[in-house]
């Protein structure tokens, strides 16, 4: 793995800075371990995140940040994305599978109706590995752009 390979735009300074951290846990070309993630070293982002465990093929909620309890209809730890409406659930696993396939992070910028205001979020995926190679976790952030 390159890392020039791996360059992605990001628009939100925070996810710059997550995206910086991810890189270095890649070191010298190695993918990072799901053991590599550190909770004190993701705390400038909490308040940003959701870590999806990979289980039997299915994308389960393993932590779910409460700021985004508040937001996007409560707390989703334990749950799987099949708990989610069909269009969003669907374009979530679409994008989870691809980063699982692909072993590389993605990033996406949409737009959306929140409360009947129209917002702009940016959104980063990032996969974490187990000893056998295998996207075992990913971590999710994102945040609103402002307009």
């Amino acid at each position: 793995m390159s890392n020039s390979n791996l360059a992605l735009i990001l628009r939100h300074t925070a996810l710059k800075g997550l995206y910086r951290q991810w890189m270095e846990l890649c070191g010298q070309g190695d993918f990072p371990l799901a053991s590599d993630l550190d909770p004190a070293s993701l705390r400038p982002w909490l308040d940003h995140l959701v870590l999806i465990r990979i289980e039997k093929g299915d994308f389960v909620y393993g932590y779910y940040s409460p700021s985004y309890a508040e937001i996007f209809d409560g707390d989703k730890i334990g749950q799987s994305i099949n708990s989610l409406p069909e269009p969003q659930r669907d374009l979530l696993r679409k994008e989870y599978e691809q980063v699982r396939s692909e072993r590389l992070p993605v990033s996406r910028t949409y737009t959306a109706s929140f409360d009947g205001e129209e917002q702009t979020w940016e959104r980063l995926v990032l996969p974490f590995f187990g000893p056998d190679g295998e996207v075992v976790k990913l971590l999710v952030a994102a945040y609103r752009l402002e307009a």
